[in-house]
């Protein structure tokens, strides 16, 4: 066979046909047998290192946990919550600070409203602190956050800021804070 009949037999057209044929012939057998090509070919190239690796890495950290002591369970799950909670004695004396801490921030505070509510079933007590300030916006939600930091207790429950008109620099805004309590025996 000569080279130019060998090309000729290989030709587009040719290869075309024979596939077409084989189709119509064995169409259900080739699907099936590339179905099955393609999952082995996923299976061995894909899954399996896949599935060594995390074994690898799984084995890797059960050598490791066998070599160190296992961590104790807390006994009390409440115990980092509580570790915030401020005794009930010290209340007027962070809504006192609060209103010292704005005026040191630049803020004029108005007041501080405050109220007490009852002792939870989980032995904590809310201590609800409004304080009604103006000043920029930076200003105030930088003293906010310094105040979250400053106190573990205490929870920013909402922010309510209003301005007279677009072309002011200052705001008035009202923060509402929530204190955490030791609940009194």
């Amino acid at each position: 066979m000569s080279a130019r009949a060998f090309r000729d037999r290989l030709s587009a057209p040719r290869m075309r046909l024979a596939l077409e044929l084989a189709l119509a012939r064995h169409g259900l057998w080739i699907a099936l047998g590339t179905l099955f090509a393609a999952a082995s070919a996923w299976l061995v190239l894909g899954l399996l290192p896949a599935q060594s690796r995390e074994l690898a890495q799984l084995a890797a950290r059960s050598t490791q946990a066998a070599g160190a002591p296992a961590p104790s369970a807390p006994q009390d799950p409440l115990a980092p919550f509580r570790a915030v909670l401020r005794p009930d004695a010290e209340k007027t004396a962070v809504a006192r600070a609060l209103w010292n801490a704005a005026a040191e921030a630049g803020l004029q505070p108005a007041r501080v409203d405050y109220r007490s509510n009852p002792a939870t079933p989980a032995g904590f007590a809310r201590f609800d602190l409004t304080l009604p300030v103006t000043g920029s916006p930076t200003v105030i939600r930088r003293f906010a956050f310094s105040l979250l930091e400053r106190y573990p207790g205490l929870a920013l429950e909402k922010i309510e800021l209003q301005r007279e008109s677009a072309m002011q620099d200052t705001v008035e805004a009202q923060l509402a804070f929530v204190l955490l309590l030791e609940a009194r025996e």
